[in-house]
């Protein structure tokens, strides 16, 4: 599942069937996002770890970058606007970042091609 901000503070759900995972992305801005987002899930118990991933959904838009995230139960939607503001707090407003609730077969080939860059202490 993976959540796309239509308007702000309002998101739509997409489904995804085919999803390849081509690196991390990383740079200045991006590290910047990272350390904003560890502090973040820091708080979130439910976030076991947490990717910045280009990545080609399969629906024609090419490579995009998300964060793709794995919890410890449930996708929690409720991390997604708060992602948002840290988000916002960085880059470009009408920019947005898609959320990815990863399962356990995403997580192992994204773990091919990207390390963590938020992993929750057990």
């Amino acid at each position: 599942m993976t959540l796309r901000r239509r308007q702000p503070g309002e998101y739509e759900q997409i489904h995804v069937h085919k999803v390849r995972f081509v690196g991390e992305q990383d740079g200045l801005p991006e590290t910047l996002l990272k350390n904003k987002l560890t502090d973040l899930f820091r708080h979130e118990k439910n976030v076991a770890r947490a990717y910045l991933v280009r990545t080609d959904l399969g629906n024609g838009h090419g490579i995009v970058v998300v964060l793709a995230v794995r919890m410890k139960s449930a996708p929690d939607k409720a991390i997604v606007p708060k992602v948002g503001v840290v988000f916002a707090s960085i880059f470009n407003p009408p920019e947005h970042l898609d959320t990815m609730f990863l399962t356990e077969g995403q997580e192992a080939e994204l773990a091919k091609v990207c390390k963590p860059f938020f992993e929750q202490c057990q």
